[in-house]
């Protein structure tokens, strides 16, 4: 016999000790008339509907959490970016030249994130126009 045979008949013996019922019953009508009984205890209340304009408060909140929201998003941004100020493509031109040429760094000077492939075909290009090509 397998495992599982010898469980089901362990579960069907327990069963036929125990018995299915569970032993809590609802009385005879009980189901009947609930309905009635619930409603009589219950309070009476009226409901009343209140017009009143919603406060400026509620009207502007939804949107200056929005832009809170947005300021927070900008500000990790700069964060996350580390303040990158603009530099003009001279000045970055120089810094790959600098970066490429100094102690023979260029791929650590690369993959720092210190030049894109568009900075480095750009230097590439202004270095071959500087050149002269001797015959």
């Amino acid at each position: 016999m397998s495992q599982t045979d010898v469980m089901k008949q362990e579960k069907s013996e327990i069963l036929d000790r125990i018995g299915k019922d569970s032993g809590f019953k609802t009385p005879e009508g009980y189901f009947d008339e609930f309905n009635s009984r619930m409603t009589a205890m219950l309070p009476d209340v009226e409901i009343t509907k209140v017009d009143e304009k919603p406060s400026l408060w509620v009207t502007v909140r939804p949107y200056l959490y929005m832009a809170a929201m947005f300021a927070g998003v900008w500000c990790m941004m700069k964060v996350f970016t580390g303040f990158k100020q603009n530099i003009s493509t001279e000045q970055r031109v120089s810094e790959i030249a600098t970066g490429i040429y100094m102690d023979n760094n260029a791929d650590e000077f690369i993959m720092s994130g210190g030049a894109s492939d568009y900075d480095i075909m750009t230097y590439e290009d202004s270095v071959m126009m500087d050149t002269e090509i001797e015959p």
